[in-house]
């Protein structure tokens, strides 16, 4: 089996030698002969290039794709795709490390020849945690979404998998609409029709959380205007917890209640984060009725390396 890993990049300067030399020394299993690694730089104006290269030097299984202008990772993706050769893709931002054996236990469910469709486990680098409310809004924005994950995964009826850290078969998709703002979400849905995704909790991926409350509310907000565009554009809801809530209350509630009851100290800080949700809600919705436009997103510069 070969395996294509895609790299999505703009202005990563400071990070994607470490994803790269992280990448590198991934145990993989056996049925993996051949991997190559694609990095898709999108209008970067920094040293991403530069570093890039440099590594390529040493690493021949690497290939950089440059843009010159940045158009979105719906168009990175579509960019990488059209060259990938592998059996399994797998996809990562440029400001995401997997933990040791990451990589090993995302592609261990291909084993299985219904499964189209594998999501790590995203979770904040512990040298990174949030402190205080923006650290209470974190954890149990992590909660809920492992809890969300490993019940639908349990159900056999997960239809979502982390942009942070997935895989896919070839051929589950071979061209995202451009427009779209959340490629998980569409990429889930494609996957889920053709086969089965799985959640592994094992395959875990560091990112950063944003550290001022407006930073999280301009993240969130796109995220959610990328799952109301998703069904826009699939006919179909992406099973993640701004949508469970309306079209499937009684999962979404049992969610609720099973992440409380296992640690009922998070009582106080989901209510806080539920008022907060309510008001990005809001926002979507009006980015929904006037059709802004999210293909090519607002850096959020908090959850970049200084």
């Amino acid at each position: 089996m070969k395996l294509s890993i895609i790299i999505c990049a703009y202005n990563e300067e400071r990070g994607i030698q470490r994803l790269l030399h992280n990448l590198t020394l991934q145990r993989q299993p056996p049925e993996v002969t051949d991997t190559e690694i694609i990095v898709v730089a999108s209008g970067c104006t920094d040293g991403t290039v530069p570093v890039v290269k440099a590594f390529m030097a040493e690493h021949p299984e690497v290939t950089l794709i440059e843009e010159a202008a940045r158009r979105g990772k719906a168009s990175a993706m579509n960019r990488a795709l059209a060259v990938a050769a592998g059996d399994v893709i797998v996809s990562i931002p440029a400001d995401v490390v997997p933990v040791d054996e990451g990589l090993y236990h995302l592609l261990l469910p291909f084993r299985d020849p219904a499964v189209t469709a594998v999501s790590g486990k995203p979770m904040e680098r512990p040298e990174d945690r949030s402190h205080g409310f923006l650290g209470q809004v974190a954890n149990i924005t992590y909660a809920f979404w492992e809890k969300q994950m490993k019940t639908l995964n349990d159900a056999g009826v997960a239809a979502h998998s982390s942009g942070e850290f997935m895989a896919m078969r070839a051929g589950v998709v071979t061209w995202i609409p451009e427009e779209c703002a959340a490629e998980d979400s569409y990429i889930s849905i494609m996957a889920r029709r053709k086969g089965f995704i799985k959640f592994v909790s094992q395959a875990v991926a560091y990112n950063r959380m944003p550290t001022n409350i407006l930073d999280y509310v301009n993240q969130r907000r796109r995220w959610l205007f990328g799952h109301f565009q998703t069904h826009r554009l699939t006919g179909e809801y992406p099973t993640v917890m701004d949508t469970l809530i309306f079209h499937r209350p009684h999962l979404a509630l049992r969610i609720i209640r099973d992440v409380i009851h296992e640690a009922p100290q998070r009582l106080l800080g989901f209510f806080a984060t539920a008022v907060i949700e309510a008001g990005i809600y809001a926002l979507a919705v009006i980015d929904r009725v006037t059709r802004r436009q999210y293909a090519i997103w607002p850096i959020i510069q908090s959850t970049k390396d200084k």
